[in-house]
């Protein structure tokens, strides 16, 4: 028969351990609640230098850096002050660069400075665009050489074994993939369902050029397997993935070199 008055030193130890264990979850959590929905990833890259520099920025401060050169690959995470991170995405929402209903004609053909890509929710819709970084105005540099700044004091990452990143195939793109494919006989699209079991899959190309981390060489090769075993179209690091959500190219890039 169950004690309908169980004793109070047996709620107590309950208690506690429901306490502790709700601390550990949140402990491990890379945003706090609500963070993830307000993030915004940008690289800034330089034709003249060869550098292509990835930043990744919560709300609450939480942060992500890979900094490539011809010779060395270094990948930052962290924790910036929450103000700075305030400052920086009131900039990106008052930035005519990135919400602009009709985007200015973006001539970049002849132009050797640094270009930023930038994705950011606007509105609760993912915007992408592509500017000299000149182009944001002077307030929009200056808070992101702040954040950049700050970026600078965190620990350099030795754990994370990559990321995986993904791109949309469109237009002329899109139409020599075909082609490729179609050398190579029948190219089946994955079902978002199927996609669903490759957590890190999923979420890369519902955010198409943010880096997901793989935390270690199990996440790896369980993304090479789903390669193998689909018969996708190219290699173990770089593959075409045609789904029921788009086609992408999809990369897998090493954290540190």
């Amino acid at each position: 028969m169950i004690n309908p008055n169980p004793p109070v030193k047996k709620i107590l130890a309950l208690s506690l351990i429901l306490v502790f264990t709700g601390i550990a979850v949140h402990a491990f959590r890379p945003y706090s609640d609500g963070a993830e929905a307000k993030t915004c990833w940008m690289t800034v890259s330089s034709l003249k230098t060869g550098q292509a520099y990835y930043m990744e920025l919560a709300a609450d401060g939480a942060m992500v850096t890979r900094t490539e050169t011809r010779k060395t690959i270094v990948t930052k995470r962290g924790k910036i002050p929450a103000q700075l991170a305030k400052d920086f995405f009131r900039e990106i929402e008052n930035s005519d660069a990135i919400t602009s209903q009709s985007p200015r004609e973006n001539k970049l053909v002849f132009y050797k400075g640094e270009i930023l890509k930038i994705s950011a929710y606007i509105n609760g819709e993912l915007k992408r665009v592509e500017y000299p970084l000149t182009n944001f105005g002077e307030a929009f540099s200056h808070a992101f050489g702040e954040v950049k700044k700050a970026s600078e004091k965190m620990a350099v990452e030795n754990k994370l074994k990559g990321f995986l990143v993904t791109e949309p195939i469109e237009g002329a793109a899109l139409a020599e993939f075909q082609v490729k494919i179609s050398k190579e006989g029948e190219s089946k699209i994955i079902e978002t369902y199927d996609i669903q079991k490759m957590p890190p899959l999923l979420k890369a190309i519902k955010q198409p050029h943010r880096l997901i981390a793989l935390e270690n060489g199990a996440e790896v090769k369980k993304i090479q397997t789903f390669i193998s075993m689909r018969g996708l179209y190219g290699l173990r690091n770089l593959f075409y993935l045609p789904s029921t959500r788009g086609n992408f190219k999809c990369q897998i890039l090493d954290a540190a070199k």
